[in-house]
C-alpha cells in the first residue's frame, strides 16, 4: 500500500459512541474504517438524526472517489428517499455518478445518471428496503436499526443497488445480546452492536468481500482522499481488489488456458483463514476459475477430456483436492457439485517465502506437466500427462 494512505490511520480518533439521549439531542456522528488485511479501502464519516442520514466516504477501489449520501427517514425509521453522488478524485475515471431512490413501500423508483446518460426504472421491493453502496457501513447500520423496531429475532428486508433491475433479498438475524448477522448475497456479515443497535464493528470474512470494519468517533475523510489522489496520480488507479489473469501453456499436443482471479495476501492468514479448511474454494477470486484444454489430460487413472471446465479446490490440512467441474461461466460462489467431473488429489508443499498474489502456473515437462497453485507459503501441485 502507498505510504500516503497511512494518513487515514493517523487521522482516526477512537472513542465509544455517545448515549442514545445525546445522539437524539444533537444528531449522532461517527465514522467507520474499512480494511482488507493490511489495506485501508475506505473511510466514512456520517451523521444520523431521527429524520435523516448523511454520510461522506472516500473510497480507494477500483478508483479513488468521494461519495456523498443523503437519505430521508420517516417516523417508522425507514428511508423514504436516498440520494448519492460519487465523484472521481482524479481525471482518469470519467464523470460523476448520481443516483436517487424513492421508496413506496413495496416498490422503489431508481434513477441513475452517469455523465449525460440517465436510466430510470421501478422495481418491486420488500417493505423497509435499504440502499447498498460500496463500503458504506452506515447503510448496514440502517438495516440493523430498522430490524430492531420489529419484535422478532430475524427480519427480512431487501438490498437495493442503484442501477440493478431487481432487489436482493436479505435479513437481519439476532445472534446474541451484542451481535447480529446481516445477509450479504448469500453469506452473513457479522456485526457487533451496542444496546441501542448502533454498529460497533463488522466482520465480512464469511462473505466474498472479506473486509473488517471498525467504528471510530471521527475520521478525516478529506485527509484520506488527499492520500488517495497522491497514490493514484503516482501509480494509477488501484483497480479491482483481485485482478484477472490468464495463464497459457503448451504441453506436448495440448494447449491449456487458465482464466482466474488473483486475490492478494495483504498480511492475512490464507489457508485456514481467508480460505477455510474443509470447504470448497473458487480457486481464486470473483468469477469461477476456468480451464480450457484442446487435448485430453491424464491424471493418474483419471482422464479430463478436451473441453472447458471450472476448477475448484477443497482445501484440507492433511490433503487437498482439485475439483474439475463441467459447468463454466459462473460466478465463483455458484458451485454445483452435481456437475463435478472428477476430484483429484493435490500434492502439497511449503514455500520458502510468501507469495503475495495467488498464482496459477502450468510447468511443461517431457511427457506432461504440472499444474501448480501457489499462495502465501503453500504450493499445490497436480502432475498430469497428455492422454493419447
Amino acid at each position: 500500500m502507498h505510504a500516503a494512505l497511512h494518513l487515514a490511520v493517523l487521522a482516526v480518533i477512537f472513542s465509544a459512541p455517545p448515549s442514545e439521549a445525546t445522539a437524539q439531542a444533537r444528531g449522532e456522528t461517527a465514522g467507520f474504517v474499512v480494511r482488507l488485511g493490511s489495506d485501508t479501502l475506505a473511510v466514512e464519516q456520517y451523521r444520523r438524526s431521527a429524520t435523516a442520514l448523511e454520510s461522506e466516504l472516500a473510497v480507494r477501489v477500483p478508483f479513488a472517489r468521494r461519495v456523498h449520501i443523503l437519505a430521508a427517514i420517516d417516523t417508522a425509521g425507514r428511508m423514504t428517499r436516498f440520494d448519492l453522488t460519487a465523484r472521481p478524485l482524479t481525471n482518469s475515471a470519467g464523470p460523476p455518478t448520481r443516483g436517487t431512490i424513492i421508496f413506496h413501500g413495496d416498490s422503489a423508483d431508481l434513477t441513475l445518471t452517469l455523465g449525460d446518460s440517465t436510466r430510470s426504472l421501478r422495481i418491486a421491493t420488500y417493505p423497509g428496503a435499504v440502499p447498498l453502496s460500496a463500503f458504506s457501513a452506515a447503510l448496514v447500520e440502517q438495516a440493523i436499526l430498522q430490524a430492531r423496531r420489529v419484535p422478532r429475532d430475524s427480519v427480512a428486508f431487501d438490498w437495493i443497488a442503484l442501477g440493478s433491475p431487481q432487489a436482493a433479498p436479505s435479513y437481519v438475524t439476532r445472534r446474541g445480546k451484542d451481535s447480529v448477522a446481516v445477509g450479504f448475497f448469500g453469506n452473513p456479515l457479522l456485526a457487533r452492536v451496542d444496546g441501542h443497535g448502533r454498529l460497533l464493528g463488522l466482520d465480512g470474512r464469511e462473505t466474498t468481500q472479506k473486509v473488517l470494519v471498525t467504528r471510530v468517533r471521527e475520521v478525516n475523510v478529506g485527509a484520506f482522499a488527499t492520500a488517495l489522489i497522491q497514490a493514484e496520480t503516482a501509480q494509477g488507479p488501484a483497480g479491482q481488489l483481485s485482478s484477472r489473469d490468464t495463464a497459457h501453456a503448451e504441453v506436448g499436443a495440448a494447449r491449456l488456458t487458465l482464466d482466474y482471479g488473483r486475490p492478494k495476501k495483504r498480511e492475512r492468514e490464507i489457508f485456514g483463514g481467508v480460505v477455510p479448511w474443509n470447504q470448497v474454494w473458487r480457486t481464486g477470486a470473483n468469477a469461477a476459475t476456468q480451464l480450457t484444454t484442446d487435448a485430453p489430460l491424464q491424471v493418474g487413472d483419471q482422464v479430463i477430456p478436451a473441453g472447458a471446465y471450472s476448477l475448484w479446490t477443497l482445501t484440507e490440512p492433511a490433503g487437498s483436492k482439485l475439483i474439475v467441474n463441467r459447468q463454466t461461466g459462473q460466478w465463483g460462489t455458484d458451485y454445483d457439485p452435481s456437475q463435478d467431473l472428477v476430484r483429484l488429489d493435490l500434492r502439497q508443499t511449503a514455500l520458502p517465502s510468501p507469495v503475495e498474489s495467488f498464482t496459477i502456473t502450468v510447468e511443461p515437462g517431457d511427457s506432461g506437466g504440472i499444474l501448480a497453485l501457489s499462495w502465501d507459503t503453500t504450493r499445490f501441485e497436480l502432475p498430469f500427462t497428455v492422454a493419447r
